[in-house]
């Protein structure tokens, strides 16, 4: 007896929504799928079946769900609005809409896990700081708010300095992410010309999530630059890099480079014995800064001409350009680095007194059910 395909009938706009919208292109997607008679469908059998329909939801990276919808699916991005894109009406990509979705989600459970534990739950420093202050005066704000006075007179490498401050800002009660690809699929990298980190305000738990695609030193500024948008009370998906001056961010930006660099730090630090190119490479390794940046920074501050910036930016593109590629790491460190150290440690908790299924546990951590132990052992310190 023949079996009948079970055809899913599918309406051609969405289909075609969820071709611009999704992570295949057309090309590789027309040769796969019979797309032109889903589209203009005459009899049942031109639409797809429901196997076809689900390997199209996965190459498109578009949930199942919204391919049976019979008109357009309404996405409630809100967050679209807060971009800092030079081009910021390009929409965003399904790797950063997915990623935002799983942060929210994160996000909402914390909030609920906190508020179980104290219903008057409230993070204190929203709206701390007001674009109406002196940028002077707000990144000595900031300064004092993450205790960072004693720090510059040690010399610690970047990344020792980006988990002072992720360990500083998460003490807070911030959620501190970061990652590379969407979730755990290494097969979805994250893109630094499309973002490099944004936040998530909240009055209970606020989040940032920094893209660790970037360099280590950009890394450092998002962190701070986005700390500072909590401190303000603004959502923000920052697509900027700290070399690049954009209307509607230049007082963060200003004030987040004098507290990578105050003024009097820095004066401190230069010899002028030294030549400039010298004087830039040491302050950048001091204060964590790209050697574009840490140059901008010498000539605000009358230290050095023009000329300093013009080296800086062949030899940034230089370094760009012999840049090796990442190995890729531990996958248990890096498994813990991406999550925040307190959410981590509330859905052990919740987990092991059977208030979270370990399924749901493992999937929060971003792992899989066989590395969740090791996982866990390798966050509480166990190995």
């Amino acid at each position: 007896m023949m079996t009948t395909l079970l055809r899913i009938p599918v309406d051609g706009k969405v289909i075609q929504w969820a071709i611009d919208n999704g992570e295949k292109n057309d090309e590789d997607l027309l040769k796969k799928y019979s797309i032109n008679k889903w589209k203009n469908a005459k009899n049942k059998s031109d639409y797809p079946t429901f196997n076809q329909l689900q390997g199209f939801s996965r190459d498109t990276k578009i949930p199942f769900r919204y391919l049976i919808k019979s008109s357009i699916p309404e996405e409630n991005n809100d967050f679209v609005k807060y971009r800092t894109v030079n081009n910021s009406d390009v929409l965003p990509s399904r790797k950063l809409v997915d990623t935002i979705h799983q942060m929210e989600s994160r996000q909402a459970w914390m909030k609920q896990y906190l508020l179980e534990q104290k219903t008057n739950h409230k993070f204190d420093l929203l709206n701390q700081l007001s674009v109406n202050i002196d940028p002077i005066s707000a990144s000595s704000n900031v300064i004092d708010i993450l205790n960072l006075s004693s720090v510059y007179q040690s010399f610690m490498t970047d990344d020792d300095f980006f988990s002072l401050l992720k360990n500083r800002i998460s003490d807070y009660g911030v959620l501190v992410m970061q990652n590379g690809i969407v979730g755990s699929n290494t097969q979805r990298p994250l893109n630094v010309d499309e973002f490099r980190a944004f936040v998530l305000i909240d009055d209970i738990v606020p989040l940032i999530f920094i893209n660790s695609k970037d360099s280590k030193t950009a890394k450092i500024f998002s962190l701070i630059h986005e700390f500072i948008h909590i401190l303000l009370g603004n959502n923000e998906i920052l697509n900027v890099s700290p070399d690049v001056d954009v209307k509607d961010e230049r007082w963060i930006n200003t004030v987040t480079i004098n507290v990578l660099m105050p003024k009097e730090r820095v004066l401190k630090i230069v010899n002028w014995n030294d030549s400039p190119e010298d004087n830039v490479r040491k302050l950048s390794r001091k204060f964590h800064t790209s050697i574009l940046a840490t140059s901008i920074r010498t000539v605000e501050l009358n230290i050095f001409s023009q000329k300093i910036v013009d080296w800086a930016q062949v030899e940034q593109k230089n370094a760009l350009a012999n840049k090796k590629s990442s190995s890729g790491g531990n996958f248990y460190n890096n498994a813990v680095s991406r999550v925040d150290l307190n959410f981590a440690n509330a859905v052990i908790s919740d987990e092991a007194t059977g208030n979270m299924p370990l399924s749901t546990a493992a999937d929060m951590l971003g792992v899989s059910l066989k590395t969740y132990q090791k996982t866990v052992n390798k966050i509480l310190g166990l190995e």
